[in-house]
């Protein structure tokens, strides 16, 4: 699940079963944990103690908001899944907001895709419009993976799935150029998007990425612009 799911998870104290509205669960993800709640905890989520302290996968309480201490390194190293952890194949897919297709950025590692049409169709942040992330309590030497969020109207997760991408260094930690997409799927409540949703949503974060463009003055409201229009053959026709 993409990391715009976090939301903090419940004592792992027995064992459960996934929620019965849940979309088909891929093969690969079937050997995850399930929390309290009936959502498949995945690979990238960090587990807690009673006392808050680390502790290995499956032991615990998961916090879906926080990344288990080395997986963005593995992950792009081994090249394995941010979701399932199994060796990624040819194909790998970023699940990225709509202002991420604009920028070709992503603050987390690929996917399988089957796992990124998962996370993108199960997330409870993107599939419930009146969701919230949970700020509180969030452990003080923990950080989410780099990157701030534009928040777009709907809500849309897009599966953005490429041969190849690039890790970026960046001043407080790194990020993911995702290139140029070998196909793109928009999903928003957990299902395909429309085309008008799709502009609408891309429309909405606009305002928020031309005025953090002000800077750079005219060279930055061209950038977005170029980038904009390239992001226009990958939206859905209809």
């Amino acid at each position: 699940m993409s990391n715009h799911s976090h939301e903090e998870g419940r004592p792992q104290d027995a064992v459960h079963t996934l929620k019965s509205d849940m979309p088909d669960l891929p093969e690969r993800m079937r050997s995850l944990p399930v929390d309290a709640r009936g959502y498949p905890v995945p690979y990238f989520v960090a587990w807690f103690d009673a006392a808050g302290a680390a502790t290995k996968r499956g032991v615990g309480t998961p916090d879906f908001r926080m990344v288990h201490p080395g997986t963005i390194a593995r992950c792009h190293t081994d090249g394995v899944c941010w979701v399932c952890g199994q060796p990624l194949g040819s194909y790998k897919s970023f699940v990225i907001g709509p202002m991420n297709a604009l920028s070709r950025t992503s603050s987390e590692p690929p996917s399988h895709l089957d796992c990124a049409d998962f996370s993108a169709r199960a997330c409870p942040f993107l599939v419930h419009p009146n969701e919230k992330r949970r700020e509180k309590r969030i452990p003080g030497e923990w950080h989410k993976p780099e990157g701030q969020t534009i928040s777009c109207h709907p809500r849309m997760a897009v599966v953005w799935t490429v041969k190849r991408y690039q890790m970026l260094r960046v001043v407080s930690g790194v990020v993911f150029d995702v290139g140029t997409p070998e196909h793109v799927r928009w999903y928003t409540e957990g299902r395909l998007a429309t085309r008008a949703e799709v502009l609408a949503s891309i429309d909405s974060g606009l305002p928020t990425l031309y005025d953090k463009a002000k800077p750079r003055g005219q060279a930055g409201a061209d950038d977005i612009k170029r980038r904009y229009d390239a992001c226009m053959p990958f939206i859905p026709a209809a």
